[in-house]
This record gives structure tokens, C-alpha cells and sequence, in this order.
């Protein structure tokens, strides 16, 4: 299974560099995580989908967590520097045998920053969540917050850092699968 969520991974960060969007890195002293976006719009001519995204994100701690998800994201209305996004993400991981889906519900929020007229980065949070009834095999409940930071350095990359916390309730037991800050660099195209 882990070989097929490699290659799946890397197929979908080959596209998100083929789509010119964005793909990124980040680590910290216990794990690992891949994570890519794309933009819908390049896919079809309705200027409707302007606004939505795929992503994906991989995730190596002690167990591997792969996620993919659509989500909408767009400016408040007379605040363009406010943005929100909400969306549906697919959560699938394991532990000690016991398969975990979820399927979480997405809300965040990013507030750009600027220098003059020019965006230097963002400061944003995101919480997904999966109640029991959008949990599937040995799962019981998804929960997963985010606070991040980001600045762009250069055009095409940005540095983050941010923080998360994921828990993962199986039937039987509830395992905290990060809890911990991290650092890393995102490629936009």
C-alpha cells in the first residue's frame, strides 16, 4: 500500500508542476510532508472554476497519512486581502493493522501581507474536521488544525513555517499523529 500511495504522490506533484501551480516541502525533527495544489481553471473553459483547487499532501511520521481534497478558495467581498477556503479533503492512513478514511470537512482562512502594493506572504489557519458519520473502516473521528506563516523570497518560491495538530480516532483508540511545528519551502508556477 505504501508503494502505491508513493507513486501516486509523485504522479500528483509531477502534474501540480506540469499545471504551474504550486508544490512544497516541509520537515521538522520527526517528519516529513509533501504537499502540491492546483488550480481546476487550466482544465476547462467555464471561467466558474477559477476559484477552485485540488490538493494533495503526504505525510512521514511514525505511520504515513495521505490526503487529497477540492476546495473552493476566494477573497472576502470588500477585502481582498482576507481569503477563505472551504472544501472536502479524503484522509487515508494506517496503525497496528487498523485502516483509517475519513473524510474531512475543510475551513480556512489567509490574510495576505503586504509591502506597498506587492504581496510579501500570508498569515492563515485551517481546520479540518470529520465527525463519524464521514469516517469510514476503523476510524471514529478526524481532526487536524493548522496555523501558518508564510513570505515569498524570491517570484516563484516562499518559505513557511507553521504548526499542526492531527488526532486520529480509531474505534478502539485515539492517536495523536502530529502535534509539532515545521519549516519548509513551496515552488509557485
Amino acid at each position: 500500500m505504501k508503494k502505491i500511495v508513493i507513486i501516486l504522490l509523485l504522479s500528483a506533484v509531477q502534474i501540480f508542476a506540469f499545471q504551474r501551480f504550486a508544490f512544497g516541502v516541509n520537515v521538522n525533527s520527526n517528519a516529513v510532508e509533501f504537499e502540491g495544489k492546483m488550480n481546476v481553471a487550466p482544465l476547462t473553459s467555464d471561467p466558474i472554476f477559477r476559484d477552485f483547487y485540488i490538493d494533495a499532501n503526504f505525510i512521514n511520521d511514525n505511520d504515513t497519512l495521505f490526503g487529497l481534497g477540492v476546495y473552493v478558495e476566494n477573497s472576502f467581498y470588500n477585502y481582498p486581502p482576507l481569503i477563505f477556503q472551504v472544501g472536502l479533503k479524503s484522509v487515508f492512513t494506517s496503525h497496528d493493522n487498523d485502516d483509517f478514511l475519513a473524510m474531512p470537512i475543510v475551513f480556512g482562512v489567509k490574510h495576505k501581507l503586504y509591502n506597498g502594493n506587492f504581496p510579501i506572504g500570508t498569515l492563515g489557519a485551517k481546520v479540518l474536521y470529520a465527525p463519524s458519520p464521514l469516517s469510514f473502516q476503523d476510524a471514529d473521528s478526524y481532526t487536524e488544525y493548522r496555523l501558518e506563516g508564510t513570505v515569498r523570497i524570491i517570484e516563484n518560491v516562499e518559505i513557511y513555517a507553521g504548526y499542526r495538530t492531527i488526532d486520529t480516532n480509531y474505534d478502539m483508540n485515539k492517536i495523536n499523529y502530529s502535534d509539532s511545528g515545521y519549516v519548509g519551502f513551496r515552488f509557485i508556477f
